[in-house]
């Protein structure tokens, strides 16, 4: 009989430590981000790679979880400026549940944080443009703390509205102080959290997922990284000091993408169509249909002008100087690699006279290391 309750009790333990993610909470008043199932399984991986490859050999418990829960409601306001206290004390139920969750690949405690988040965003967003029109008196003594992280999480919505209304009239100040007109200074704040509102919305999951990893991976080894699909992209073309593409840098704008750079040497650069300033609307491939890309997200529209060497992409573009209502330019481009020579290393030869002898000194410079990892793994 002994053995029976034994057997059983045992059981339920194991079954306890599979069992299946917790349902995700729903916060009303905003799209829910949810992870997907590869996210779920990729972080139990992440769990046991650390536990069992990396050099610290360190076992992700409670002490870890208190660790990663720190770093996360960080990441996503270190200023204090959205979170409630109520908020926080709700959250700390998560605190020491990280750990057991990720190896169950549960990721609902933390995309609900995530989510109250959104909320707070909108919510004060909108407070805010509502206080812009508003007729401050700019003579009387106030005080706004600007970096409030050393400051108590607000008490309620009432006291951090308050907060925000005093940022508003802060931010403003600021831009009277640069002599542009009142109305002015009131329609570019305007359209500054507009923007914000609307960067917000995009946020998607790959996104979360991506601050959740900074935080756990940083809370077990400064130097251990992982990277979401375009994050990687991104870390080897920086490690590579090279991509393929047109050959500029682009900028969201207002919901446009603008080129802020043509890079020398590049597909921009020769064919000589693209200038600083042009704003790009819609992207085509070869001879593809054109896609507006007006509104979407930077790193979205990056990846549909980026493409292997060879290829061709058209762009609808509104030259600098032009209004956005104005006819596009079609420019079709061939996409080359891109070797930024600007982040790669440079030799000189320079003489130094010692003692009337002259001597040849070579002198490397190295802004940053760097390597191409995809030609080392070609060559092997």
């Amino acid at each position: 009989m002994l053995k029976r309750i034994f057997f059983v009790i045992f059981t339920a333990a194991v079954l306890a430590c599979h069992a299946d993610p917790k349902p995700q909470p729903i916060v009303e008043g905003v799209t829910n981000v949810m992870p997907d199932e590869q996210q779920k399984l990729v972080i139990k991986e992440v769990v046991n790679l650390i536990e069992s490859y990396n050099y610290k050999k360190i076992q992700i418990n409670d002490s870890i979880s208190s660790l990663i829960f720190d770093k996360y409601i960080k990441s996503l306001d270190q200023g204090k400026n959205y979170f409630l206290a109520s908020d926080i004390k709700e959250f700390e139920k998560y605190r020491t549940t990280l750990d057991d969750d990720f190896k169950n690949g549960d990721l609902s405690g933390p995309f609900y944080i995530y989510n109250v988040y959104a909320k707070r965003l909108n919510e004060y967003f909108k407070y805010s443009l509502a206080q812009i029109k508003s007729k401050f008196d700019f003579n009387q003594n106030d005080t706004y703390v600007y970096d409030r992280e050393k400051l108590p999480w607000a008490a309620s919505s009432t006291a951090l509205n308050e907060t925000w209304k005093k940022r508003v009239k802060y931010e403003l100040i600021n831009l009277n102080l640069a002599g542009t007109a009142q109305d002015k200074n009131v329609e570019t704040l305007t359209k500054r959290y507009q923007n914000l509102q609307s960067q917000t919305s995009k946020t998607n999951n790959q996104d979360v997922f991506q601050i959740l990893m900074d935080a756990f991976t940083e809370s077990v080894d400064p130097h251990t990284n992982y990277f979401v699909p375009t994050r990687a992209t991104e870390f080897n073309e920086e490690m590579s000091r090279s991509f393929e593409g047109i050959g500029a840098r682009l900028q969201l704008e207002n919901e446009v993408v603008k080129i802020s750079e043509i890079i020398p040497g590049g597909p921009a650069f020769k064919g000589k169509q693209l200038s600083a300033g042009d704003r790009i609307i819609a992207v085509a491939q070869a001879d593809g249909e054109f896609v507006d890309v007006v509104g979407w997200r930077l790193d979205v529209t990056v990846t549909k002008i980026k493409g292997p060497k060879g290829t061709k992409v058209r762009l609808k573009v509104i030259p600098v100087g032009k209004e956005m209502s104005s006819k596009p330019v079609i420019i079709e481009l061939v996409r080359e690699k891109i070797i930024l020579e600007d982040q790669s290393a440079k030799k000189k030869v320079k003489t130094v006279t010692t003692n009337g002898k002259d001597y040849k000194i070579g002198i490397i410079s190295l802004p940053a290391f760097y390597a191409d990892f995809k030609s080392r793994k070609f060559r092997r």
